[in-house]
């Protein structure tokens, strides 16, 4: 497969937030209905009817719909194009070619715009054999986009934007976990020069004579019932009734059919931060949501032709790394933002994201770590936004450790850490902690945002912190004890030589700080300690052609992707030979789909793969990481948005998907 061919297993489609967010889990729309992130059921379908006869370009009738008359067949899919922004797919046959783009608004340089809860479906019919021909698009979202579960009851609305469905707000941030969708708000389709319809099977009477959805009967029409409640209020399993619309127009060889439907979810109030309610940063200054659902509808044009520069100008920089690697930032670019909240708090922004597929934590201290070389690049704000809740909570009176904590509780309730927290005994176990992994996150973190700012205020509002944090890692030293580092699926690891690094750079990260600051005795004092450790480091963890996994571990290795900082933010700490010999020595168990994480088992993580690759300017590394990683991200064993950890010996995935993390792949584009 070329990387012309590009085609993950699983593509965007709707990626707003945590919630929101709706991808195809097939190779064609219509071979499957599309799904929540999780791989729940969030169907949307496409019909389109050609001088009377129909097709379906999107969707499936689900196993929970009863079908009443034979599906219409697919119109054939020619191509699917993926962009940082945007998904494209081409449909067609002998008479006529469909094309239906779907666009998000994550402008990094906007967060009004980025945070806006809206997505577009733009679709353009055309004649190809330059005759005359009559079509009707028909396009519908379910109910299930706006339950957790389908036994969950909806109602449904009309409005001057368009309708809408959902449960108000009944049950909002009652609850919090991983596997776990939204039962709250309301899920919104606008359509401009459409049809209006609402989509129910439970009610086999009425069809609607002539529909292009031959297998749903049943359409409720809402013209003439703006503001007003639509009696319809049932299980979602029971005919899954649809957010639908249609429109009918004439193509020939000159005129070509268009159309716009816009998704949009309001959910009221977003995030639960210690105990108070939060809205979404689009609703900031007082905004309802029928104002920027309005102003999402009237900006298309714009926000289109935006979204099409940003992807030629991510492009052209990508290319310099081959088209491979641009494909893999084309998913990561909307996985890792759309794994994300963007909140206001008292005129402050709170960037949360939620911990995919691991156990659905809030504001995790050890994914923003791996996340940040997207948002430093683009938006150093949002970095900011991910770690002041944990400055905030490490403040508080309920964190009693003298290093930083893990997380800030479990989406979408941000209420105190919940890693590790014994619920029975309300007791924080220590020995699930993560002390120098975290200690040395947030200070890298802090250190990579005044690098990406030009400016000491962030750190300098924090310093008491994190000369806290830094004497922990002081006094830890060269070797940590046996405890948890990011990698917490391998489990608890003492004398972790990667983890040491960690802990090394952390303290002359804040050295160098200190240093700008005018602090000089205690950076001096930071320093020297930081490389006296490295020497100590150098000596006890070499294994010959390599560096160890553990400093005890004779014959072990492990990727040493902490090691990159030292580079990035010009500490100079470590013998520059360290980072040659590891990457050359990478290369020799490089396996068809990536390299391992270390020598205990196959599996890999594709940011910290990644990352190894600036340790060292060595092309012929860096083309291999970028080529199986692609190979791993089209051929996975499951289907779902780019899990980062996975096999390398075979394509199999293990359990984290949609995740935030995947902003780390775009650490090639720092250019620092």
């Amino acid at each position: 497969m070329a990387a012309k061919d590009f085609l993950p297993r699983a593509i965007p489609l709707v990626t707003v937030d945590p919630y929101f967010n709706i991808w195809s889990f097939s190779d064609h729309l219509y071979d499957d209905t599309p799904r929540h992130w999780t791989g729940h059921q969030n169907s949307m379908t496409g019909i389109i009817r050609v001088d009377g006869k129909n097709y379906r370009f999107m969707g499936l009738v689900e196993t929970e719909r009863e079908m009443y008359y034979l599906e219409p067949e697919p119109l054939r899919q020619l191509s699917v194009k993926l962009t940082p922004t945007r998904t494209v797919y081409t449909f067609g046959n002998e008479t006529v070619e469909l094309r239906v783009t779907f666009t998000g608004s994550l402008l990094l340089d906007d967060l009004d715009l980025m945070s806006r809860p809206a997505s577009y479906v733009f679709y353009e019919v055309r004649s190809v054999d330059g005759q005359a021909h009559e079509v009707t698009v028909y396009l519908d979202i379910s109910s299930q986009a706006a339950v957790n579960e389908s036994s969950q009851t909806v109602l449904f609305g009309k409005d001057e934007n368009g309708i809408y469905c959902g449960r108000g707000e009944e049950g909002m941030l009652t609850r919090s976990g991983d596997d776990l969708r939204i039962d709250w708000g309301w899920l919104h389709l606008a359509a401009p020069d459409h049809q209006y319809v609402i989509v129910n099977t439970k009610d086999k009477k009425n069809a609607l004579s002539g529909s292009p959805y031959l297998h749903l009967p049943k359409f409720t029409k809402l013209d003439g019932c703006l503001s007003d409640r639509v009696h319809l209020e049932q299980e979602v399993r029971e005919g899954i009734p649809c957010l639908g619309c249609l429109k009918t127009s004439g193509v020939d060889g000159k005129e070509t059919m268009t159309g716009l439907v816009i998704l949009g979810y309001d959910d009221i109030h977003s995030i639960e931060y210690f105990g108070k309610q939060a809205d979404a940063y689009w609703k900031r200054d007082g905004r309802s949501f029928d104002e920027v659902f309005k102003k999402a509808i009237d900006e298309y044009e714009a926000v289109s032709a935006r979204t099409q520069a940003f992807d030629e100008e991510l492009k052209k920089e990508a290319l310099v790394y081959g088209e491979e690697y641009y494909d893999i930032l084309c998913v990561a670019y909307r996985e890792s933002i759309a794994a994300h909240k963007l909140i206001e708090v008292d005129g402050e922004i709170r960037f949360f994201s939620k911990e995919c597929y691991s156990n659905g934590c809030i504001g995790t201290v050890d994914v923003t770590y791996p996340s940040i070389p997207l948002y430093l690049k683009y938006q150093p704000k949002l970095v900011e936004g991910m770690i002041d809740p944990i400055f905030h909570y490490a403040a508080g009176d309920d964190w009693k450790f003298p290093y930083a904590p893990h997380d800030v509780g479990q989406y979408p309730l941000a209420n105190g850490q919940v890693y590790g927290y014994d619920r029975k005994t309300r007791v924080m176990q220590d020995y699930y902690q993560m002390p120098v992994e975290e200690c040395g996150n947030m200070i890298l973190c802090v250190a990579a945002l005044c690098k990406a700012e030009n400016s000491l205020e962030y750190a300098k509002k924090h310093k008491e912190v994190l000369n806290g944090w830094t004497d922990y890692l002081v006094s830890v030293g060269w070797d940590p004890e046996n405890q948890l580092c990011t990698d917490d699926f391998a489990g608890h690891l003492a004398h972790n030589c990667n983890l040491a690094i960690k802990g090394i750079l952390g303290i002359a990260a804040w050295a160098q700080i200190l240093k700008e600051l005018g602090d000089t005795e205690k950076a001096d004092s930071y320093r020297k300690t930081a490389l006296s450790l490295a020497e100590t480091w150098k000596e006890k963890a070499f294994d010959g052609d390599h560096y160890r996994l553990t400093f005890d571990g004779e014959g072990s290795w492990s990727l040493k992707y902490n090691l990159i900082w030292d580079k990035l933010l010009d500490l100079r700490i470590f013998d520059p030979k360290i980072a040659k010999t590891e990457v050359a020595y990478y290369l020799t168990r490089m396996n068809p789909y990536g390299i391992p994480l270390d020598s205990r088992c196959d599996y890999t993580k594709s940011d910290w793969e990644m990352w190894t690759v600036v340790l060292d300017d060595n092309e012929e590394y860096r083309k291999q990481i970028i080529h199986t990683m692609w190979k791993a991200l089209c051929s996975l064993d499951r289907r779902a948005p780019f899990p980062d950890w996975y096999h390398t010996e075979t394509p199999k995935a293990e359990g984290f998907q949609n995740r935030t993390v995947q902003g780390g792949l775009f650490i090639l584009l720092l250019n620092w």
